[in-house]
């Protein structure tokens, strides 16, 4: 179904509520609250058409895309409302800070209203939830390629053989990088199919979180892979996964690591 069914749909069932609830002489009333209700469905139904939900990573930038072909005063406009919306989006969040997914529809609203060192700091919250995103994460990539190579981890990562019937190819594999003493929240992550194993890979300061929180900044880190079936970090499928235990970044070490 369309957008414009949905925000069709909001507002009748806006209409019809209030000639319920309203009694029939406060006529004036009644129009007042019409409009104020009906406002707030457009305006939501608006924020979710231009950042999209937090399960469909391409919606925000399809959307800019097509504002930036608008006419200058209506892309004002609509970028004045949501910025608005995501205002309230972000003050709930306050009140209510353990949504992933809350997280990662405001760091998508950011970036499309480009407010970036916003975005970044709410991704990085997304992250310590346990939720990611592989767009959002090229957000924290604000190094040259030449600093990206001051700090690496590079090894090769395998699928046990017993493991192998486990999986389906469009499971995703995250592989990163956590330091030793520094913040719970992993500071690079590389995100790849299942379909790709046995892969070489490679943890830079372009795959950092934060571009404040980077491998650089630490030298003593455990790596893990772990396959996911959600999708989601946290979550290890039938617990596949691998951990390199502590290592030195700074001796250059070659991994060799097993999901079993």
């Amino acid at each position: 179904m369309t957008v414009g069914f949905w925000i069709l749909t909001i507002v009748m069932a806006v209409l019809a509520f209030s000639f319920v609830a309203v009694p029939l002489g406060r006529a004036q009333k009644r129009i007042g609250i019409v409009i104020a209700l009906a406002t707030l469905a457009i305006g939501a139904a608006a924020l979710y058409w231009v950042v999209g939900s937090p399960d469909a990573p391409v919606a925000a930038s399809a959307t800019t895309a097509r504002m930036s072909t608008s006419p200058e005063a209506g892309t004002k406009t609509a970028v004045g409302s949501v910025a608005s919306m995501v205002d309230g989006l972000a003050e709930r969040l306050r009140q209510d800070p353990d949504n992933g997914k809350d997280w990662i529809l405001l760091a998508r609203s950011y970036e499309y209203l480009d407010r970036i060192p916003e975005a970044r700091d709410a991704y990085a919250r997304a992250v310590s939830l346990g939720e990611y995103d592989e767009r959002l994460a090229a957000l924290g990539d604000t190094s040259s390629a030449n600093d990206a190579g001051s700090a690496q981890i590079v090894g090769k990562l395998r699928l046990a053989p017993e493991s192998q019937a486990i999986v389906e190819a469009t499971d995703t594999v995250f592989i990163f990088a956590k330091a030793v003493d520094g913040p719970p929240m992993p500071i690079a992550v590389l995100q790849r199919p299942v379909a790709d194993l046995p892969l070489e890979f490679e943890l830079n300061d372009s795959q950092a979180m934060s571009p404040e929180i980077r491998l650089s900044n630490f030298d003593r880190v455990v790596v893990t892979a772990r396959i996911s079936r959600s999708g989601v970090a946290t979550d290890a499928l039938q617990g596949l996964e691998a951990t390199s235990g502590e290592i030195n970044i700074a001796d250059n070490n070659h991994l060799d690591l097993t999901i079993q």
